[in-house]
């Protein structure tokens, strides 16, 4: 069945452009006991929710495009509360009107010949969304060793004009070699409490992952991040040495979390939204399933859950993906599954 947007749980934005862009000032100053920041919270969740239909129309296309290959995962999800905020607070000429990953869908291939492939496939799709910035990570790799394609859409279309409000939606395409880098970043910086993504943690955890993803950088034959010799041997000279005196890698290997929910139970065929909480002082894992048609009711839990989430020491994120088994593919370090990245770099190293 085709969504329509005049069914009602799909939000619809209630606010001004001025509203969105004041309360993105507000929340940066992040003075959270006045009434002034829980009505700019209001603002961003109906914001970030009004996001979902247009983060739905392309994640849909890109699962029936990406459908012949089953090896693809596909996901979306809606940026959390405290990365609009950190990422407010990070960039300050950023606003909350232009920001451009509040929706964001997430599409993992086999090889980087098959980004570029996707992309392009996407691109030259039977679509109204504008295209508005490309960011090649993977022939221009961050600082920080990241590297992924980011294309920003801004959602259009020809027939009804609810959604053409400068939605802007972010697609990701990555290699599953650079998802399990990204993948073992996000876990580190979980139970660290660190985010390590961001800048923070110690010189020698960010090193570590630079060096890393040089390794697999080398490993698809593209560009090294900056910073690092184009020498394979030094770079795992380097890693060794770090690795010796920090013990990233059997800190990784040993994070287990169990998850409280049923298996049979979140692999029902009819569940399209998952909300995954992480407590990271428990290492336990509830899982909220939700169908497609209550979009309205996995918003609401979500933001009830944010509002709590520092004092409940746990780690949220609402996410669609077509099936269980893609969910623990797509956010493997809720699930702390990072084994593979673990053998790959051991394999380097001298034993």
């Amino acid at each position: 069945m085709n969504p329509s947007i005049s069914q009602p749980r799909w939000k619809k934005v209630e606010y001004t452009r001025n509203q969105i862009v004041n309360a993105g000032k507000t929340i940066r100053q992040n003075n959270q006991e006045t009434d002034e920041y829980k009505q700019a919270v209001n603002i961003v969740d109906n914001w970030r929710a009004s996001h979902a239909f247009p983060l739905h129309i392309i994640y849909m296309h890109l699962r029936r495009m990406c459908s012949v290959n089953s090896n693809i995962v596909v996901a979306e999800r809606l940026k959390r509360l405290d990365s609009i905020t950190k990422k407010l607070a990070r960039e300050p000429n950023m606003n909350l009107w232009t920001m451009q990953d509040l929706g964001g869908c997430r599409v993992i291939v086999p090889t980087v010949d098959e980004v570029y492939k996707y992309a392009h496939k996407y691109e030259a799709s039977r679509k109204r969304h504008i295209k508005k910035k490309e960011y090649d990570y993977i022939k221009n790799p961050k600082a920080s060793g990241y590297r992924s394609l980011h294309i920003v859409y801004e959602y259009h279309s020809d027939s009804v004009e609810t959604y053409n409000r400068n939605m802007l939606i972010e697609i990701q395409y990555r290699t599953h070699l650079q998802h399990l880098w990204a993948t073992a970043v996000e876990t580190m910086g979980l139970f660290t409490k660190e985010a390590i993504k961001s800048g923070q943690g110690s010189d020698d955890v960010k090193r570590f992952f630079v060096l890393v993803s040089a390794l697999f950088a080398i490993r698809e034959s593209q560009p090294i991040p900056p910073n690092v010799i184009d020498d394979i041997d030094e770079i795992v000279s380097e890693i060794e040495s770090l690795n010796a005196k920090n013990n990233f890698l059997d800190f990784l290997s040993g994070i287990r979390v169990a998850v409280d929910n049923q298996e049979e139970m979140l692999k029902k065929s009819d569940i399209a939204y998952y909300i995954l909480i992480l407590n990271y002082n428990t290492n336990r894992l509830k899982i909220k399933p939700f169908k497609s048609s209550e979009i309205d009711e996995a918003n609401n839990a979500y933001n009830a859950i944010e509002s709590t989430r520092a004092e409940s020491k746990i780690d949220a994120v609402l996410v669609r993906v077509s099936s269980f088994r893609e969910l623990k593919k797509a956010y493997p370090n809720y699930f702390s599954d990072i084994g593979e990245f673990v053998d790959i770099v051991r394999s380097y190293l001298k034993w």
